[in-house]
């Protein structure tokens, strides 16, 4: 599990993707590529508020391996590593 200096705001999670090694001798241009949709949490914002003001804690922890839309979030680099910060509602399952 990774550590950052960062702090993640409200309902946002920091996902470090996981990238799937490829088998084979064929070397596709980036542009081609799957983008991941796998990841470990790294930090986690918390939580959004409700109407009466109350924070609603998210359901995913820092260290959980998740899958997430393919498309979702934003990519970030920090500390010459590369992260997506994405809302919980854009995680799909917590892999156990």
């Amino acid at each position: 599990m990774s550590s950052v200096n960062l702090n993640v705001l409200d309902d946002n999670v920091l996902i470090k993707p996981i990238t799937e090694e490829k088998q084979g001798g064929i070397v596709l241009p980036s542009s081609a590529e799957k983008k991941p949709t796998k990841g470990e949490v790294i930090a986690i914002g918390s939580g959004s508020r409700n109407s009466s003001g109350e924070r609603i804690a998210l359901t995913v922890k820092t260290g959980d391996k998740v899958f997430y839309r393919q498309w979702a979030g934003t990519e970030v680099e920090h500390d010459n590593e590369k992260y997506v910060v994405m809302k919980e509602s854009d995680l799909l399952a917590v892999i156990k």
